[in-house]
């Protein structure tokens, strides 16, 4: 699923925007999604997946699959914040809790929504791209890069070793998966090695250089338009 989403980034309706004008878009929707009321994060939920589906023309069975699983990681939540258990072992659900679980729910739903639309509608080396003009400090754009490779290295690694173990009709004894952990790490540690001894040759001592291609469609200013106007409409209306 993390290249699937790496891919759409690359191959979308809103890949020629500028990427400064959708990450400020994004965080001014977060900022609104943290400090704003439930009614205000339903709306802007529902606002950014016609973004993310209608305008970026990103699958609809993505963005399900993608929200269905931060609605299960949400509701693995709700127990400690529903179910009370006294001294005697006597469990009930607190009613007054319910509220503020909901609020966590749109809260986070719609704080998702805006990293999602930033994650399949602009790539991750022009985010950096952008973080570097915002004078963030080098050493986190470096590690947000190594961070962002080495995700796809730990895919690609587990994807592997799972298939070899299953091709040798490996089992599925707690033992076989502590080995299979074991050999995933082995393997990302020598692919780090290998990366820091093709940097080293290459003279990259100081600093990374990113390589920025300006390919962004000036016409597009019909979605600045709207993207100001939903954020008035989402102020004044939660």
């Amino acid at each position: 699923m993390i290249r699937q989403f790496d891919t759409i980034a690359y191959d979308n309706r809103l890949r020629t925007i500028r990427p400064e004008q959708k990450v400020i878009f994004a965080l001014l929707l977060l900022m609104m999604a943290i400090t704003g009321n439930w009614k205000m994060q339903v709306m802007m939920t529902i606002w950014l997946a016609i973004w993310i589906i209608g305008y970026a023309r990103v699958s609809w069975k993505v963005y399900a699959k993608a929200l269905g699983v931060v609605a299960l990681f949400l509701m693995m939540s709700f127990p400690a914040l529903l179910v009370s258990i006294d001294k005697s072992f006597h469990v009930s659900i607190d009613r007054s809790q319910i509220f503020i679980a909901m609020s966590l729910l749109s809260r986070s739903v719609a704080a998702w929504s805006c990293l999602f639309f930033l994650l399949v509608t602009t790539p991750f080396p022009e985010m950096l791209y952008v973080l570097k003009r915002m004078k963030v400090p080098s050493i986190i754009i470096e590690l947000l890069f190594f961070t962002y490779r080495f995700v796809f290295v730990f895919e690609k690694a587990a994807e592997e070793l799972y298939v070899a173990m299953k091709a040798r009709n490996g089992g599925s004894h707690w033992r076989h998966g502590g080995m299979l952990v074991f050999q995933l790490f082995q393997k990302i540690w020598h692919s780090y090695e290998a990366l820091r001894l093709a940097l080293w040759a290459r003279g990259v001592s100081n600093e990374i250089v990113y390589v920025h291609m300006e390919t962004y469609n000036e016409k597009n200013k019909r979605y600045l338009w709207e993207a100001a106007i939903g954020i008035s409409l989402l102020l004044w209306l939660g």
